[in-house]
């Protein structure tokens, strides 16, 4: 009994996390080249490759370059590398999600049973610290937030809730716009969020889709749903027990801006829907999806991307079409963006080879023109040696011009992305735009 309480416990403690890393890294697409089409399809879908493999591929890629070059790459898998190496199993596998869900359950049994069975005479309270100080380092600490949601029914109800979700920390809500925060997931299998999506008609109606979708700190257990605030969630079709499996990263999700139970969710495993507020799911495109973004006009003109390839729905995510007017055929990475500023735009930010560029579209997505190919500001350029893992673009909702993007530091655009303007230093912390 002690043996196997140790096991439940150990498969737990360092947060589940044990997704597959990030299949856009370098070194995981070098490792794809020099397997078999056939091959890959042979072997186990949710981790064609075992942990040695990725490593192996890891430290060959890196025999030729500089892994303490600022922005490499390096650090982050690193510190995968070190919280999953000894949770494998006998074959040199991570835990699937089913394993870890089933763990969790047990635990939360067993938890249960003690509770009714012993009182509980702990007395434990907290004494800080409280506040945090910067240090006039570099880094002061912060932590990586992957996903804000301000709730879309504010102005209706007047309420002020946003939510955050952490790669490795949960959900977070907020019900004074930020000021203060409460943990919402802490009793998840696992705690990662990277999407969360709201009900338009009704606020109580939260979707997160779990896990860490750039650097693998904790693998996805699927979309879980919670009916009231987020005080409980509750597994979806889209999870461990599904008809669906679980895919082992998600990104972005979200729900239809007028009909409740309809929502979109990115994953690795292709770009899934529901109809009805997922009891079930669809892969309507298969694929591994970064990102979707809905047309702000028109819900049924929804776009998506690969790390290579743009796609387009006119049926609401029903089917995908392929869509390469103007735009490049090879990256490395491609993040998008729309504004209700202007409906027709679509953005794309492309990284191939650390060289970055931006492509717009003007009507809808059926096709892109270039807006620059190399950003850089004098003798600075983009650095974008870890555009695989946190490279980001936002638009304004007010201002179609006014572009955001990021990577190491943030640069800005006011005329639509043909030219940009560097915001922040990374090494800066006490400047307003530190990240």
């Amino acid at each position: 009994m002690i043996k196997f309480l140790l096991t439940v416990f150990a498969i737990l403690a360092v947060n589940i996390s044990f997704s597959q890393f990030n299949e856009d890294a370098p070194w995981i697409k070098e490792l794809k080249n020099n397997i078999s089409e056939s091959e890959l399809q042979q072997r186990n879908k949710k981790q064609p490759f075992s942990f040695l493999e990725v490593q192996q591929s890891f430290n060959e890629y890196w025999e030729t370059r500089n892994p303490n070059k600022k922005g490499s790459g390096f650090k982050p898998f690193k510190r995968w590398e070190f919280m999953v190496e000894n949770e494998l199993d006998a074959q040199g596998y991570l835990p699937t999600a089913k394993t870890v869900l089933d763990a969790w359950t047990t635990k939360s049994q067993m938890q249960e049973a003690s509770r009714v069975a012993m009182a509980d005479e702990s007395n434990w309270s907290a004494i800080g610290p409280f506040t945090t100080t910067g240090t006039g380092s570099w880094s002061t600490g912060q932590a990586r937030i992957n996903v804000v949601m301000i709730d879309p029914n504010n102005a209706v109800n007047g309420t002020q809730n946003w939510y955050v979700g952490a790669p490795a920390g949960g959900i977070w809500k907020s019900t004074d716009a930020g000021a203060t925060w409460n943990p919402m997931s802490d009793n998840l299998p696992q705690i990662g969020v990277s999407g969360i999506a709201i009900d338009h008609n009704d606020s109580n109606i939260i979707y997160i889709a779990t896990g860490d979708d750039d650097a693998g700190d904790t693998s996805s257990v699927g979309v879980w749903k919670s009916t009231n605030g987020g005080l409980d969630w509750s597994e979806t079709d889209l999870g461990p027990n599904g008809t669906n499996g679980t895919p082992t990263s998600m990104n972005d999700i979200y729900t239809h801006p007028t009909i409740s139970g309809v929502v979109w969710v990115a994953t690795n495993n292709g770009i899934y829907k529901t109809i009805n507020g997922g009891s079930s799911w669809t892969n309507t495109q298969f694929g591994n999806f970064n990102d979707i973004k809905l047309n702000p006009a028109n819900p049924d003109i929804i776009y998506a991307v690969t790390s290579n390839r743009f796609y387009k729905s006119t049926n609401g995510g029903d089917s995908f079409s392929l869509v390469s007017a103007g735009l490049p055929f090879s990256s490395g990475r491609l993040v998008i963006d729309v504004t209700p500023a202007n409906p027709n735009y679509v953005y794309v930010f492309r990284e191939s080879s650390e060289i970055v560029s931006i492509y717009r579209s003007t009507n809808n997505g059926t096709s892109f023109a270039a807006r620059t190919t190399s950003i850089s500001e004098g003798d600075t350029q983009f650095s974008a040696g870890q555009a695989w893992y946190d490279l980001a673009m936002g638009v304004s909702s007010t201002n179609p011009e006014e572009v955001y993007i990021g990577c190491i530091n943030v640069w800005k655009s006011s005329n639509g992305g043909t030219s940009f303007s560097k915001l922040n230093n990374w090494d800066s912390p006490n400047s307003a735009a530190y990240t």
